[in-house]
């Protein structure tokens, strides 16, 4: 009888033993079928732009194919989601914006926790961003817009609720200068240009790729850019820290997996994303697009990396009072 009961468990050991190791995927067998990589943005808009450069390095890194899927609406919740709940294997990865810290603050159902729900894989470019003003309207200068957006009751348009630029362009112009303003949320920096160009919004704030071809085309007028340095494509635009705003922040793309990936799969992902940014081909089309390619960052530096980025849009929430819609 003690014979068969230790027979019994050890079978159960073994047989506990192989559903473990099924359920972990083995990091040298990684990666063996396609990687989806999933976008809470429209195409054309920088999340999706720096999703499909990566993309298609990443393809060539890990000899394996690599998908972009656009799942837009709710500023990048909709994505957000999805991602948390897929399988932590590493063959469903989420491209996000500072959009992932923001909308959390801004409703308690945003449907996942930016901090427990994800592990932050690499940082993958910064952009600025910008605030742009339609052609037709009479200011040259961020000064006079804002006593003009004091006179009158004024619309912005923003990327979308939940976004940097929806929270950055409601800090700035209702709470700084005490404006009065709407912000109106498209689903991406693509839309809200094109709001602003046509005039259906007098004022946009977004992120500069969606903004500086109209720039270039006449159509709008960028006032002020959020970045560290004037950009070599608008010599004459100030920064807003220039301009008396030190305390708006340049937007960011990074990768995440879901929660539970395996250290090693998330490393050699990791790996591979320094691997392409590191390449002169994916700094080169990034650049094109006013972005700038991140350098080579640690899983670790970005967990701390993204908690400072809850603390900061947090503040903001309460100081704007902020809510999703």
């Amino acid at each position: 009888m003690y014979r068969l009961l230790r027979l019994l468990a050890l079978s159960g050991m073994v047989v506990a033993g192989m559903e473990a190791s099924a359920a972990v995927p083995a990091t040298d067998a990684y990666p063996n079928k396609l990687i989806r990589i999933v976008v809470g943005f429209p195409s054309s808009g920088p999340a999706d732009i720096a999703a499909r450069v990566l993309a298609a390095g990443l393809q060539d890194t890990l000899k394996q194919n690599v998908i972009v899927d656009n799942r837009t609406g709710a500023g990048g919740n909709i994505a957000a989601q999805l991602v948390a709940k897929s399988p932590p294997d590493g063959y469903t990865l989420l491209v996000a914006t500072a959009s992932l810290t923001v909308n959390p603050a801004l409703s308690p159902s945003a449907g996942y926790d930016p901090i427990k729900d994800f592990i932050p894989v690499g940082l993958v470019a910064t952009q600025a961003n910008a605030l742009a003003v339609t052609s037709t309207l009479p200011v040259r200068t961020l000064k006079e817009l804002q006593v003009l957006a004091k006179k009158h009751k004024m619309t912005y348009a923003t990327s979308g609720v939940g976004t940097s630029s929806h929270l950055s362009a409601t800090f700035l112009i209702n709470v700084l200068w005490k404006s009065d303003a709407t912000p109106v949320p498209y689903r991406g920096a693509g839309p809200a240009g094109i709001a602003v160009a046509s005039g259906e919004t007098p004022i946009a704030f977004m992120t500069i790729t969606g903004v500086l071809p109209l720039q270039q085309q006449g159509k709008v007028k960028i006032l002020g850019v959020v970045s560290d340095k004037r950009l070599p494509a608008l010599p004459n635009v100030p920064t807003m820290a220039e301009l008396g705003y030190p305390q708006l922040n340049p937007s960011w793309t990074a990768v995440f997996a879901p929660a539970d990936t395996p250290a090693g799969v998330v490393q050699k992902i990791n790996e591979a994303i320094n691997h392409v940014m590191a390449t002169a081909d994916f700094k080169d089309k990034i650049a094109q697009q006013a972005m700038v390619a991140a350098g080579a960052s640690t899983p670790e530096q970005l967990v701390d990396y993204i908690k400072s980025e809850v603390q900061v849009w947090n503040r903001i929430v309460k100081t704007t009072g902020a809510k999703s819609e």
